[in-house]
């Protein structure tokens, strides 16, 4: 019996493979020869997607079948294939682009490749040319060009959602290859250590994010993703001679000559069999826009330019190499394991105040210059393994080193150790297609030191540890209705303490019309703080720094509604996209000033300095209007980007005492205004609750243009002024109290400078042939006077001639 059951079984086995046959083959760009990863392939109920390679294969019956091929942002294609019993038939497939899209593919928003137009929540895209062809040193200036971001000395605000830190902790995650590269002890970016010449796009969200990307993602994320080896060696290099003109200011240029900047980068590409390399580098010498460092006789230092010398405030110089390695073995399909390696060496001389007004608007206020000397780098092993079923397991890791070697005792260093385990599934195999799971498993181990830690350990040495598991899913219904939703636990240490939390998210986006798409989202976040925010404690120029310990974690929700329209005029494509947001706080954290530690036999006896602290709740609510578009507008190649975000970000509990100061109110050391601490009272302007260093209005806009070897571009940003700031600063500029004056000229300034400011950027490039090309950028160009944050001038125009040359 047992005999007979085996020999049925053999030849039911044998029956259904004679019945069967494989389609295999390989998915490409049509343009650009290069693999498509996770391309879908369906036939009927049978279906699967590309590897890493674009190599798929399916079991299909015998017979004829209608094959679909299709990938986001190209046209499907439908082929009829004869399937032979027991017969493999190849069928390479190379799809074209969609030329009824843009053609805009994101991955940030749910980790897999997703057209923008179908995303659950407000995501803009900035593309690699304007990074290029505006001479970025820099990725922090071409960031300032998207809608309803800017960069507030070094720390990025999405929608108001940040202040001003002191650059300690951040609620905008940075990543780069979906990677994080925050600094593990402040959690602060080094904009200058992204390498802008091997850039993909980058991609910014705006929203709560800490579901996938944990807690720095509080108010969004900004994610660089840098590119891979095409099928054709690519080498590209470009050189840049810029000078900076006089400032309007004529008293305040203390100085003879204009200062100046050289630099070049270059990026390489090839593949190599099965070995794919990408490497780059760039160097810059910077003299910054400030005068020369004056030494202690007086006389100033040389103003001779010298590209290795940081002899003046905001002078600069760092060099930087990368490198990119993928090795894609061809007897293991869908195997990919890499290593990427990015390191920098650089000095710079930053200023936190500016001297005065007047004569000393380009100089530094007495002891708040901080020379830097700093080395950084990471090393980024990863494998992934993608297979024929839909499957994708990938395992990165890093390790990110930082060491700011300061010259006032505020060096500090660290080491992140950052491992992430993530498991994506897709479910064509099993008949359910447009349906993604994603979990993972993120470690993360810091170790921080440096002079400025010592309120835990006296040897200033910090220890953090972060551990989290997310999960999301992705569904696509009836072709017009995509589902998100999401968790995450996340557990944090620092030192002694620790705390774990859950948090959630949701969204949804229906295709209303042909090009319209609706969308609602639901995100909440929480963001555990820093070493820097807990145990900081130093001075700057006047400026005390005080730790806070006992700091609580902040948490909030974020809901927004939005729309997208797409639209086509001629051959000229794109979208425009309105979004309605909020998001709530609790434990609102903020950089505040305040009566923290009194004690007579220190130089500030009075106790008076800045602290982060838990201020309450607050609340920020608005809309922006973005507007995307590429294509043909007659003869000329237009790309445009453009966007307004109007925000009110307030305060909902102006009155709650978040600190009473320690000194008996007896004391002569006591001082009334800061017995009670609150939101209100520390305010410049507290009439209407605004949060402190917010741009309540921005505007962005850049234009370019082709024609023939023609380039021509124009970028506008309008910054609305702060309509509140901390109220000690200009406390201190009131001349009636000769005890506390310090002169800085700041409430002249923001009555003088109240209207906002508004900057124009231009470039022009001329192609010579496919190898040469010679362009013209002129940042500032109407040689604008104006500071972002108060007591920190931004540069005037800069005039920049670039070389280019690709081979």
């Amino acid at each position: 019996m047992r005999t007979f059951i085996s020999i049925a079984v053999l030849l039911i086995s044998l029956i259904s493979q004679a019945q069967t046959g494989t389609l295999t083959g390989v998915v490409t760009d049509k343009s650009s020869g290069e693999t498509l990863i996770s391309a879908t392939v369906v036939s009927g109920t049978a279906g699967t997607v590309t590897d890493i390679q674009g190599r798929y294969s399916i079991e299909l019956p015998v017979g004829s079948h209608e094959v679909s091929i299709s990938y986001i942002g190209y046209t499907t294609q439908k082929q009829d294939v004869l399937i032979k019993s027991g017969e493999t038939i190849i069928l390479n497939v190379a799809l074209a682009a969609d030329v009824k899209n843009l053609d805009l593919v994101v991955v940030s928003a749910g980790r897999f490749e997703q057209d923008i137009s179908e995303t659950t929540v407000s995501i803009e895209v900035l593309k690699p040319n304007i990074i290029e062809n505006k001479s970025t040193t820099s990725i922090d200036d071409a960031l300032m060009q998207t809608p309803g971001v800017v960069i507030v000395d070094n720390e990025p605000q999405i929608r108001s959602g940040s202040g001003y830190s002191f650059g300690a902790g951040s609620r905008v995650m940075v990543l780069v290859d979906d990677l994080p590269l925050l600094s593990g002890d402040a959690g602060r970016p080094s904009w200058g250590f992204l390498p802008v010449e091997n850039v993909e796009q980058v991609e910014v969200i705006k929203g709560a994010s800490s579901v996938l990307y944990g807690s720095a993602a509080l108010s969004g994320v900004i994610h660089l993703r840098t590119r891979f080896a095409s099928g054709h060696p690519e080498t590209k290099a470009n050189v840049f001679y810029g000078v900076y003109s006089d400032p309007q200011t004529t008293e305040g240029k203390y100085w003879q000559g204009s200062p100046m900047m050289t630099g070049m980068n270059f990026f390489h590409s090839r593949k190599i069999g099965s070995i794919s390399l990408v490497i780059g580098g760039s160097y810059l010498g910077d003299d910054g826009h400030l005068g020369p460092v004056v030494d202690v006789d007086g006389t100033p230092a040389s103003s001779a330019y010298n590209p290795f010398d940081v002899n003046r405030y905001a002078a600069e110089t760092r060099g930087r190499m990368n490198m990119n390695l993928r090795w894609q073995p061809s007897k293991l399909p869908g195997l990919a394991i890499g290593l990427n390696t990015n390191w920098l060496k650089g000095e710079s001389l930053n200023t936190l105040l500016w001297q005065n007004n007047k004569e000393g608007l380009y100089a530094a206020f007495d002891g708040s210059a901080t020379r830097t000397k700093q080395v950084v780098g990471n090393v980024d092993p990863y494998i992934e393994y993608t297979t024929r079923h839909g499957s994708r397991h990938t395992l990165r890791t890093r390790w990110f080193n930082l060491d700011n070697n300061n010259d006032n005792d505020q060096g500090n260093y660290s080491d992140v150790y950052y491992g992430e385990y993530q498991y994506q599934q897709r479910y064509e195999r099993f008949n359910i297609p447009d349906f993604t799971t994603t979990a993972g498993l993120v470690g993360i181990h810091t170790v921080g030191t440096g002079e400025l830690y010592t309120a835990f350990d006296e040897n200033g040495q910090n220890v953090a540890d972060n551990y989290a598991a997310y999960l999301q899913l992705d569904k696509k219904l009836w072709k017009k209705l995509t589902i998100s939703a999401g968790a995450r636990y996340e557990y944090f240490r620092i030192n002694d303490q620790h705390e774990g939390r859950p948090v959630y998210r949701g969204g949804l986006n229906l295709q209303l019309a042909k090009a319209t798409f609706l969308r609602a989202s639901y995100g909440q976040g929480f963001r555990f703080p820093t070493i820097a925010e807990r145990y900081i404690e130093t001075s700057v120029g006047v400026i005390t720094v005080f730790p806070n310990p006992d700091l609580k974690s902040e948490s909030s929700y974020n809901v927004e509604l939005g729309v997208k329209q797409g639209f086509k005029l001629g051959n000229f494509k794109g979208f425009a996209d309105a979004a309605f947001f909020m998001q709530e706080f609790e434990d609102y954290i903020e950089f505040t000033f305040g009566q923290w530690n009194p004690n007579p036999g220190f130089s500030n006896f009075l106790g008076l300095g800045f602290k982060s602290v838990n201020t309450g709740t607050a609340r920020v609510t608005g809309a922006d209007f973005s507007l995307l578009g590429q294509g043909k507008l007659g003869k000329f190649d237009v790309q445009v980007l453009a966007g307004y975000t109007y925000t009110v970000p307030i305060t909902t509990s102006p009155d709650y005492i978040y600190a009473r100061s320690p000194v008996d109110t007896n004391s002569i050391l006591s001082m009334p205004m800061f017995r009670e601490t609150t939101y209100a009272g520390t305010s410049s302007n507290p009439e209407n609750n605004y949060l402190k260093y917010r741009l309540r209005h921005l505007v962005r806009a850049d234009v370019e243009v082709k024609y023939l070897q023609m380039t021509a571009g124009l970028s506008f940003r309008y910054n609305s002024v702060m309509d509140n700031i901390d109220g000690i600063f200009e406390m201190l500029d009131d001349p009636s109290d000769p005890l506390t004056y310090q002169g800085y000229g700041i409430v002249e300034w923001r009555q003088e400078h109240n209207k906002g400011d508004y900057i124009f950027d231009f470039r022009f490039m001329f192609q010579f042939n496919e190898t040469h090309r010679l362009g013209l950028v002129v940042n500032n160009m109407l040689n604008r006077e104006y500071a972002i944050r108060p007591l920190t001038i931004e540069k005037p125009r800069t005039t920049v001639l670039q070389y280019t040359i690709t081979i």
